[in-house]
């Protein structure tokens, strides 16, 4: 397996919550043993972090960039996962605009490709890697999430860091959004956080909050017809 060509990390910006699980349910190929994840040796990669827990799902995360083409890039995982021994391929292919999508599903382990363009002359994505397996001992561990009742959560993502554990949920209800604020104020004042910022800006709240070595920052704002909030539980700081 190549190197991964630097050590900084850069937070998870795009979407990979939201398609690595929609390929969980997409792809349905099983093979015998998980393999090292593959790469061209012009794919430059990093690390997103040192582990992610992705929608309950443990996963390793790799960010990338690259002078060739998407097309050379699936062109790349088709040969490689290519099954030559049966006639149903062995990856799955999906397009959510701008993103193109490639899969495998190798035992317990879920590999994918998520890849865009980048300007005129190049494309990025990630690389993840998700351990079904382990799913639901994750999903055992995780401590509640504050909501009001009947709140959804849409995406939730923990990394680990040295020293630190950052978790960002977005959840959804139907509540307007200074009763979400009015929720989620007295839920941590009433636990002895203190409140480090409460400021309200065009219908959206953004409020942070601190207890000894751990920080919640929360973003709520109106969004067709419903309420989003996200948020950003830090711990280690």
């Amino acid at each position: 397996m190549n190197s991964v060509v630097a050590n900084t990390r850069r937070p998870c910006k795009l979407p990979v919550p939201l398609l690595v699980s929609m390929l969980i349910a997409f792809c349905s190929i099983a093979h015998a043993a998980a393999e090292e994840f593959p790469a061209p040796d012009w794919l430059n990669r990093e690390q997103v972090s040192e582990k992610m827990i992705i929608n309950g799902i443990p996963s390793l995360v790799q960010h990338f960039e690259s002078y060739k083409t998407i097309d050379e890039l699936l062109e790349f995982y088709r040969k490689q996962w290519n099954n030559t021994t049966s006639e149903k391929p062995g990856y799955r292919e999906a397009h959510v605009p701008p993103w193109h999508i490639i899969s495998r599903l190798d035992g317990s382990y879920l590999y994918t490709v998520q890849v865009q363009q980048y300007g005129a002359f190049s494309i990025r994505g990630y690389l993840a890697v998700a351990d079904l397996k382990a799913m639901q001992r994750s999903l055992k561990n995780d401590p509640p999430v504050p909501r009001m009742s009947g709140s959804k959560i849409i995406n939730d993502v923990t990394s680990f860091d040295p020293g630190k554990k950052g978790r960002t949920l977005m959840l959804v209800n139907k509540y307007s959004v200074a009763s979400n604020s009015s929720f989620y104020r007295n839920h941590y004042l009433e636990r002895g956080w203190k409140r480090l910022l409460d400021t309200d800006s065009e219908n959206a709240f953004v409020m942070v909050f601190r207890k000894h070595t751990e920080e919640a920052h929360l973003v709520i704002t109106s969004t067709q017809g419903s309420t989003q909030i996200v948020m950003n539980i830090i711990e280690g700081i």
